[in-house]
């Protein structure tokens, strides 16, 4: 095997170790074929090359091993990687609006937890007993902070 593959080999390996660290995290096929490149290609040399040029390669592979992994560790790539976004996302911030024995409809099953809709505002709230229904009347019966615990109560008492 020619000097040329060699290095090709060697160069889609790094490719292929890179696209595994920053693309695909895990143990994947780029990952283990990557490494199985820069193997294959150290074996040839000293196979096809002899021990001297066997050496100089492992120890060029090692070093741009190394290198490539400083390279990655330090660089911005980090950073261009990582959400740097936070989530505003609040719910139930007006449930202190919100009192035990008031009455609203299920918007979305509660499996155990889910949206309910009372005097036209929506809260996240949670089952006491069992699964509710959609579009089935609901009644406050507990409230912790931000926490709402609701039962099912039947349509003429609802109103």
């Amino acid at each position: 095997m020619s000097y040329t593959l060699i290095i090709c080999l060697i160069i889609i390996g790094f490719i292929l170790l890179t696209l595994e660290i920053l693309v695909f995290p895990g143990t994947s096929v780029a990952g283990i074929l990557g490494l199985g490149a820069l193997v294959f290609s150290v074996y040839e040399t000293f196979a096809t090359h002899g021990n001297t040029a066997g050496w100089i390669m492992l120890s060029c592979v090692l070093a741009a091993s190394i290198v490539l992994i400083i390279f990655l560790l330090r660089s911005k790539t980090w950073k261009k990687l990582q959400l740097d976004t936070s989530l505003d996302g609040k719910v139930n911030v007006e449930a202190e609006k919100l009192q035990v024995g008031q009455k609203g409809l299920a918007v979305s099953r509660l499996a155990p937890m889910g949206t309910i809709e009372v005097d036209g505002t929506f809260y996240e709230a949670q089952s006491v007993l069992d699964l509710i229904d959609q579009k089935t009347p609901v009644k406050v019966v507990k409230i912790e902070g931000s926490k709402i615990w609701v039962q099912a109560c039947a349509a003429s008492e609802n109103e």
